[in-house]
């Protein structure tokens, strides 16, 4: 599959800036007290819906670039791309907080574990893993797993994984166990909603890509006018009912925005200078993703120290840009030749590109 979406790039670029804008309004706000223009509201929080779309987005992505690829050894292949691609660069920058949490005393079995293993239920509540971001790398590894056991087995073997988890997830709606808190997750339904758009986008109508796009809109907006009730808290984590409202609230705008963007683009056509810009953020988003909490915390540090004093604003201005400078610096740096060491071809470097 060769075809380069550069709307979904340029979406995974702005879901991890709105994900950077909400840490750097926290950062303003709770941790220096603050004021900020986005303080205080329901804009406050809301860049947490990059999270909702960047999990749309993975399932629309691995569902189009995998079609066709059935048997053991084509899942085989997938995982380990898939593991490589995300872990290595996931767990060098989760270093320096390991190191910090182990020097302080503050390091669990629980925490090393949702780190290293991507199990965040040990218990009924969330365990985070040591790099904050993570948690969504867990149920990323979650749908991968699952994934590639359909490719190993067909269709039929995908039908029943899709029947597991509806019963997981039925029966999480009223059983407290920590399994089903993971593994039935509402929030994975996100992962298939993109498989579904996925199987569907080439068939749809294109007038109907605007239609989607401005209902999206219009979720969003319901969202901001009439707030969205806590969704973007980890209580919708731990509690799959408030987790099913944030599939409602935030997934099903997140989807049909993916779908729209995907069906108004047409692939053949060569890239102008702002898409191959969209795609170079796009695929730096993963590294903006993780990196900023790294920067966050250090511009916490000194703003804390006194060495700088700034507004709020200009607070999370100064913060938004250093994280995606970092990241884009982490990108070319570390992420790429972290992937050259791990794939072997220069074909394979391309197709992993295309694939990311």
């Amino acid at each position: 599959m060769g075809e380069r979406f550069y709307g979904v790039q340029a979406l995974r670029f702005a879901a991890a800036t709105a994900v950077v804008v909400t840490h750097a309004v926290d950062l303003a706000g709770t941790r220096l007290e603050l004021e900020t223009a986005l303080g205080g509201g329901t804009l406050e929080n809301f860049g947490a819906v990059g999270v909702d779309v960047f999990f749309v987005i993975s399932g629309f992505i691995i569902a189009t670039t995998t079609q066709g690829q059935t048997g053991v050894g084509a899942a085989g292949a997938f995982l380990w791309r898939r593991f490589r691609r995300v872990a290595p660069i996931y767990w060098l920058l989760s270093l320096p907080i390991l190191i910090g949490m182990a020097r302080g005393g503050t390091l669990s079995a629980d925490v090393a574990v949702a780190t290293f293993l991507f199990w965040p239920f040990s218990g009924l509540e969330m365990t985070f893993p040591a790099l904050g971001p993570g948690w969504t790398l867990c149920f990323e590894m979650l749908f991968y797993a699952g994934f590639g056991l359909a490719i190993a087995g067909g269709r039929r073997v995908a039908g029943g994984l899709v029947g597991t988890y509806a019963a997981m997830l039925a029966a999480g709606l009223v059983l407290a166990v920590p399994v089903l808190r993971f593994w039935g997750a509402p929030i994975i339904l996100e992962f298939l909603l993109g498989v579904g758009i996925a199987s569907a986008w080439r068939f749809a109508p294109r007038r109907l890509a605007l239609w989607a796009v401005g209902l999206a809109l219009v979720g969003f907006g319901l969202g901001l006018v009439f707030g969205y009730g806590g969704i973007d808290e980890v209580r919708a984590l731990n509690e799959p009912w408030n987790g099913m409202r944030r599939v409602l609230i935030w997934g099903l705008p997140s989807a049909l925005l993916v779908f729209g963007v995907v069906r108004i683009e047409r692939t053949g056509r060569a890239p102008g200078r702002l898409a191959r810009a969209a795609a170079f953020m796009g695929d730096a988003s993963y590294s903006i993703y993780l990196v900023h909490v790294l920067v966050i915390r250090a511009l916490g540090r000194m703003f804390e120290s006194g060495m700088v004093a700034l507004p709020g604003d200009a607070v999370v201005a100064l913060t938004v840009i250093a994280s995606l400078a970092a990241g884009a610096v982490v990108h070319v740096w570390i992420e790429r030749p972290l992937l050259r060491v791990m794939i072997p071809s220069p074909a394979g470097r391309g197709l992993e590109r295309s694939r990311a």
